[in-house]
């Protein structure tokens, strides 16, 4: 019996994306919406809650040496997304999910890696059956004879950590040719906020407003219409190029309208990137759902509206027609894609595909790149008031981040027209290399301490954060340069109260800066008030760290939110200003208390506990409240005046995490709590909200049996 390769996803979270892959040509995870706790769909900022994609899938659509027009879909329009065997799912897995990383530190880390991390995996349109299943695939009959090997890259630098670049090679395993070949993303983007929206069913998609942004090959969503509480943003899915190989010349070429003309003087087809919007539901003609191979190849090759319909147009292709009629079809159809959300109208299924490619020949492979890119509105296009507006302005971040996709994918190819021209040949190998581009230093390791003193007059304990962080940001090489050029470090902090308004990172501030000495960047304050004079290690951590910077006097119980970046020189005479490593990759999300004592005295905060405190979520169920000064192993129990027991609680300082609704709407894993103190959502054992009133506490230490006991009011 044959190895069969059983169906896997995995997560891209490296930067500021956290996107759902699969061995199986769809990407997502179309349960997000009842199931924010798991893992991400397509989430930007990582760790928001803020989703931008139900499902996406690889549309292949050719026709056969036979004559049929067949379409292989990684995914069409469902309700209830992927499903084994189901209509629509025709892509098996053939490998495994592997993951790679250029980065030295990681456990997956090779020389051979694109970025900083990679996933690859292969899938096929030629099974019969569902791999190790006896399901049988769908449409075998339509098959064209295609393995697909997918990868996938991410990184985690400043101006690289909002986008994911998926590179699909397209190999055909046939007899036959496949003629004028388009390739596509079917994709339902919807943005919203999983952990805050009321909205359930259709009303969850209907809010969506969508767009196309013609000179970066790019489709968008945003929330039109949704009232939840939430930080308003962007999602894109953009064309960055295709190789093909021109069966004329044998050579392989690049695929792009930015090279149309070459196309065009060879006689062939120019490339067309075709954007096509439908209902999930009703419509008519061209705005309803294409249900069959024949159709969906249509809306592949045919634009909406149609330049063919207008007599100043010179054909279907002609997408940069200036006919007036055509001109204003196409703004009053674009104007409603990006209104309908504000009318609970946009439940838009979207498509977007590139081609004709001529002919695709036995044995050859059709390399297709795509990236899934994230942005948020600008200060001036946040709140409720600004979620409906979509202007040049209102994405001008969502152009900056899709620039950086583009310019990644470039690599040295400097003008994109997929040739290595004179002076591009940065790293003098004789080829054009993609992925090619200055880096800053790597994130710095860096690890938190809590501190708690008392107050030498008054007793009150004080609460405060160290944060230690290692060297080896300093000695980083610029691929492209060749030069070691480590300036300086900087540390960011939130402040209490950020998390509630979401996009913890991007509220984070600069409170400091260490720099070389001596040059004209930064500030020259060197690294004395911080280096220390030898480096120190930890018990269970072999990392050795030179420096330490401590911040005190923070309110305990809050959420800060710390970052250390590295950042280099940059090239002045280029015009490259200094770049900075990720922020993601070093934030510490740290909640400052009191750390375990097995003789402190332990206490309540805040007390009375007034109903709607300052770091309460909207909902009764994101309430919290603090017991402090806890041993490390303790159990708690609160009990009413009459002795009933509402609620008991057990505390590991060596686990905790935060345990209740507050950290998962608000927070997100790998947080750090001091260890003494433990969050309680004032909800009973049964989950009921508790009447004001006083309530009585224990605390007993699980290692030497001692109790106290104290008292709190709740008061509404």
């Amino acid at each position: 019996m044959g190895w069969a390769q059983g169906f896997e996803e995995a997560v891209v979270n490296i930067g500021n994306v956290g996107l759902t892959i699969t061995n199986a040509g769809f990407v997502g995870r179309a349960n997000v919406r009842n199931n924010p706790a798991g893992p991400p769909s397509f989430e930007y900022p990582l760790d928001s809650g803020v989703e931008h994609l139900f499902e996406a899938g690889l549309w292949i659509g050719a026709v056969r040496r036979d004559g049929l027009i067949t379409v292989r879909t990684g995914a069409i329009t469902s309700s209830g997304g992927y499903r084994p065997g189901a209509e629509g799912y025709e892509l098996a897995p053939l490998e495994p999910i592997v993951e790679r990383s250029t980065l030295p530190t990681s456990p997956v880390f090779t020389r051979i890696a694109t970025s900083h991390q990679d996933f690859l995996t292969a899938y096929t349109d030629t099974a019969r059956f569902l791999p190790g299943t006896r399901i049988p695939m769908p449409d075998p009959a339509g098959q064209l004879g295609v393995k697909i090997l997918q990868t996938s890259y991410a990184w985690n630098f400043a101006f690289t950590e909002s986008f994911v670049i998926l590179n699909f090679d397209l190999i055909n395993l046939s007899n036959q040719p496949w003629d004028s070949v388009y390739v596509g993303l079917f994709h339902d983007l919807v943005v919203r906020n999983v952990n805050t929206t009321q909205d359930q069913g259709s009303a969850f998609f209907n809010k969506n407003g969508v767009g196309f942004i013609d000179t970066l090959h790019a489709t968008y969503a945003f929330n039109a219409g949704g009232t939840e509480e939430s930080i308003n943003t962007y999602g894109a899915i953009a064309f960055l190029g295709a190789e093909w190989r021109d069966p004329r010349s044998g050579q392989y070429r690049f695929f792009h309208p930015n090279v149309a003309e070459e196309y065009v003087r060879d006689g062939y087809t120019p490339p067309v990137v075709n954007p096509r919007w439908w209902l999930f539901s009703g419509g008519t003609d061209e705005r309803s759902r294409p249900t069959d191979d024949r159709t969906r190849y249509q809306r592949m090759g045919t634009p909406y509206p149609n330049p063919a319909d207008y007599g100043g147009c010179r054909g279907v292709h002609d997408l940069a027609c200036q006919d007036p009629a055509y001109l204003e079809a196409l703004r009053v159809w674009r104007e409603e894609l990006r209104t309908a959300g504000q009318r609970a109208q946009g439940n838009w299924i979207g498509l977007t595909s590139v081609g004709p490619f001529g002919q695709v020949l036995p044995g050859d492979t059709l390399r297709v790149t795509f990236a899934f890119v994230g942005a948020l509105k600008p200060e001036a296009y946040q709140g409720l008031a600004a979620r409906p507006i979509d202007n040049d302005e209102s994405r001008r971040l969502l152009y900056t981040n899709l620039f950086w996709a583009r310019r990644t994918y470039a690599g040295e190819d400097q003008n994109y027209n997929g040739r290595l021209d004179p002076g591009e040949d940065v790293n003098g190998n004789g080829r054009l290399d993609r992925y090619l581009i200055p880096e800053p230093p790597p994130a710095p390791r860096v690890r938190a301490e809590f501190t708690t003193e008392p107050d030498p007059q008054t007793g009150q304990l004080h609460t405060g954060v160290v944060l230690y962080w290692d060297r080896s940001a300093e000695a980083a090489i610029d691929p492209v340069t060749g030069r070691r050029d480590f300036e300086g470090y900087r540390i960011y902090r939130s402040n209490p109260g950020d998390d509630l308004r979401g996009n913890l990172l991007d509220r984070a501030v600069l409170i400091a800066q260490y720099d070389k000495p001596g040059n004209r960047i930064g500030f020259n304050t060197g690294f004395e008030a911080i280096r220390l004079p030898e480096p120190i290690t930890f018990p269970g951590d072999t990392t050795q760290y030179w420096y330490r910077f401590e911040m005190p006097n923070l309110r305990a119980g809050w959420q800060y939110l710390f970052i250390v970046t590295a950042f280099d020189e940059g090239d002045p005479e280029a015009g490259l200003a200094p770049l900075e490593s990720s922020r993601v990759a070093s934030a510490l999300r740290l909640f400052p208390g009191t750390t375990p004592t097995p003789r402190g005295s332990v206490g309540v905060y805040p007390n009375p506990y007034r109903a709607g405190a300052a770091w309460d979520g909207g909902t009764s169920r994101t309430r919290k409240l603090y017991f402090y000064n806890l041993p490390a192993r303790c159990e708690i129990r609160i009990y009413t005046l009459a002795g009933e027991i509402v609620k008991t609680l057990y505390h590991d300082a060596a686990t905790y995490q935060g345990d209740i609704r507050w950290f998962n709407d608000f927070s997100a894993p790998g947080r750090q709590l001091s260890g003494g103190e433990h969050a309680w959502d004032l909800l009973s054992e049964n989950g009921l909200e508790l009447a004001a009133g006083l309530y009585l506490f224990t605390v007993k230490d699980l290692e030497t049996g001692e109790v106290q006991r104290g008292k709190f009011v709740i008061l509404k």
